[in-house]
């Protein structure tokens, strides 16, 4: 008899923990949210093509043989957060209790996300001439955490949407006359206001994308 109920106590442990929510099905709620309601909320407020703020930053003169190069960045135009859109990048937590809500958390991928200007420089070569440009800007291996939580059978909520830090790939057509320390600071200037325009697009407009796409969702049990 002692052996029997043993042995009901054990299977039905094991049922349990069979039944219990895990990383796949964290995983799979991410990836629904990412590709469908994400998405469909995020065009209705305007961010499949996002105009950005104009942008403007000296790179210095390093010696007698260059001059300060004068870069003006305008016609901003945010593209990638519709289409192809954000994914989960990596496994997402298991459903888990915080406190007394449900809570999962996945790290999101900003990498198809890329920012194009018109522009101008002035100064990269002797002659100092004014020339038109086009800067490419793109987030490298950047990433967001999203981390979602609800009351059980309540409306779930955004409870974090968190840039991590992160850099980005930058170039321009034609490529402009800088020895490599004035490439580097025309880089790092440009990337920062690449930053700037996509970090307040992610955490405002974007994030109400992602609220309302949440409320309208349930999130698996642990």
């Amino acid at each position: 008899m002692h052996w029997y109920l043993y042995s009901l106590v054990t299977l039905t442990c094991m049922m349990q923990g069979s039944e219990a929510g895990s990383p796949v099905d964290s995983n799979l709620y991410m990836d629904s949210l990412l590709t469908t309601l994400v998405p469909l909320h995020a065009r209705s407020l305007g961010l499949e093509n996002v105009s950005v703020p104009n942008c403007a930053f000296k790179v210095p003169s390093t010696a007698v043989t260059n001059r300060d190069v004068s870069v003006e960045l305008h016609g901003g135009r945010l593209l990638g957060l519709v289409t192809p859109g954000l994914a989960r990048r990596g496994q997402c937590s298991a459903p888990g209790w915080l406190g007394m809500n449900i809570t999962v958390g996945c790290y999101v991928s900003l990498d198809n996300a890329h920012i194009s200007y018109a522009g101008s420089a002035k100064g990269d070569s002797l002659l100092n001439t004014n020339r038109s440009i086009v800067l490419q800007a793109a987030p490298f291996s950047a990433n967001a955490l999203l981390e979602v939580t609800s009351t059980p059978g309540g409306v779930p909520r955004v409870r974090t949407w968190a840039l991590q830090p992160f850099t980005f790939v930058v170039g321009t057509s034609p490529k402009l006359s800088l020895n490599a320390a004035r490439q580097d600071t025309f880089d790092k200037e440009a990337s920062k206001c690449a930053y700037a325009s996509l970090s307040n697009v992610l955490l405002v407009a974007y994030r109400e994308a992602l609220e309302r796409a949440v409320s309208a969702t349930r999130l698996p049990l642990p």
